[in-house]
């Protein structure tokens, strides 16, 4: 395995922020201010009822699974991104609206790294491509150009998110970058500093050459 400083390409923003505020309805030629949506935090998972807002998120703003009930499904990275974002609040079963701070707090007791993801996850989002959910601990997004639909298309990127100065043991950057090369993906490590300031390396698969000709001396 070898890493490199690799610059990730900065796509056109597919949609920056003052853009998903604002969405055009083509029917009319209408400018229509989009609601700050409703969102119910459960099982680490928060949940949207369906509605034209709703939609657009999911469909043109790529955030979310839909449901069988036509809710919208949301991971808390993404929930949080929309919070700072102005775009949602974020409810309990009691009705109390949480804070993103509490909802970190709370998160973090049982994973350490979701504010590491979290600033991987907004930086991507800010760079303009469309970020799915990775495969477990292995690989943690999959990114997409713009342009691209991730119901029918195939992901240019993994990405593997390493804080910085933390160990990663050998096998597991073997192991994911085995599965790119299968999945014929381009495999980026993200590392985060303590300031939060991501460097993105392009991890690729070598081999040393064996010399027949000379034997080993131990």
């Amino acid at each position: 395995m070898f890493p490199h400083k690799f610059n990730l390409p900065q796509e056109d923003i597919y949609l920056n922020e003052k853009e998903e505020s604002i969405v055009e309805n083509k029917s009319t030629s209408q400018s229509l201010e989009i609601e700050i949506l409703t969102g119910l935090w459960t099982n680490n998972k928060v949940l949207i009822d369906n509605s034209p807002t709703a939609q657009i998120l999911h469909e043109k703003n790529y955030f979310g699974e839909l449901l069988p009930d036509s809710r919208l499904e949301l991971s808390i990275i993404e929930a949080l991104l929309l919070v700072e974002r102005n775009r949602l609040k974020i409810h309990t079963n009691d009705g109390n609206q949480i804070r993103s701070d509490q909802i970190l707090t709370k998160i973090a007791e049982d994973d350490p790294q979701i504010w590491i993801r979290y600033l991987v996850y907004r930086d991507l989002r800010q760079r303009g491509y469309i970020v799915r959910l990775g495969y477990g601990d292995d690989i943690h997004f999959r990114i997409f150009p713009r342009g691209a639909n991730p119901q029918t298309d195939i992901a240019k990127y993994f990405i593997f998110i390493l804080e910085e100065d933390n160990a990663v043991r050998l096998d597991l950057l073997d192991k994911i970058t085995k599965q790119s090369i299968n999945s014929r993906k381009i495999l980026i490590l993200a590392t985060v500093d303590r300031l939060g300031d991501i460097t993105y390396y392009q991890l690729e698969q070598f081999s040393l050459p064996l010399n027949k000709n000379k034997e080993l001396n131990w």
